[in-house]
């Protein structure tokens, strides 16, 4: 389960990385500044949810390994 949100969260990154670059390359070069703003704001989402996402998963596997490594306690008779 951690693996798929880390995947989805790289996903997400590149995908916003792409948009950024389809703002620049197709839209500042061509003069188009107006229409860049909307994609912008668009990379922006795309980056900081699969920021979040891969921060999800890891704070989920570190929780996870913590309570495996945990010292359980002894049983009082």
């Amino acid at each position: 389960m951690f693996l798929t949100r880390e995947i989805v969260g790289w996903l997400l990154i590149a995908l916003g990385v792409i948009t950024f670059g389809i703002c620049y390359f197709a839209l500042l070069r061509n003069g188009k500044v107006y229409a860049a703003g909307p994609v912008v704001l668009m990379g922006i989402f795309l980056f900081r949810g699969g920021i979040h996402l891969l921060k999800v998963g890891v704070a989920a596997r570190l929780c996870q390994q913590a309570d495996e490594k945990k010292p359980r306690p002894a049983k009082a008779r």
